[in-house]
């Protein structure tokens, strides 16, 4: 997953990865959590909650919470448009710290966000989460976040996990003297 912030400044290759089955992540330079193990940042929290925290904001209710069919998705030439309201997750909007996404609808007046866009591939995999609302370029569509399947397999995504778990561990050491 990619904030279009970040890639302008770090790349394309610089996202959070998930894997969604074994529940391990990693955010580059940041944090890593392998099954029960994290690595890195977020204090004292578990991996699990780092894990749901980030699922929660990195995929965020547009997605977690929408289950468009196939053939919908397929209708809708593989954009599918809603309202913010149909896909917030209000009991989220309880909690001391909500997702950006409930937290953007929660303080609506500031960004007046209308619309939401989930862009779709061939495969119904998300794409891209856009916002429709009145910026700094006029009333249109602002990307919210960018998700690429960048692995071929689960090993590549290994790969790259056990290289972040490396290099936050390099950071640590180097940061100890201070």
């Amino acid at each position: 997953m990619q904030n279009p912030e970040w890639t302008k400044i770090w790349g394309d290759d610089f996202g959070t990865g998930i894997d969604l089955e074994a529940k391990n992540l990693y955010i580059p330079f940041n944090t890593a959590v392998r099954g029960s193990e994290k690595y890195g940042g977020y204090g004292e929290d578990s991996a699990n909650k780092i894990y749901d925290d980030v699922l929660k904001n990195q995929l965020s209710s547009a997605i977690l919470k929408a289950k468009f069919s196939r053939q919908e998705i397929r209708d809708s030439n593989y954009k599918i448009t809603r309202s913010p309201e149909s896909l917030i997750n209000k009991k989220l909007l309880k909690e001391e710290y909500p997702p950006e996404f409930e937290l953007q609808y929660k303080y609506k007046k500031i960004s007046q966000f209308t619309k939401v866009r989930i862009s779709y591939n061939k495969e119904f995999l998300p794409t891209k989460i856009e916002w429709y609302y009145k910026g700094e370029g006029g009333l249109k569509w602002y990307t919210w976040r960018t998700y690429s399947y960048p692995f071929k397999n689960k090993a590549d995504f290994d790969k790259r996990l056990d290289k972040e778990i490396k290099t936050i561990k390099e950071i640590q050491e180097e940061n100890e003297g201070d």
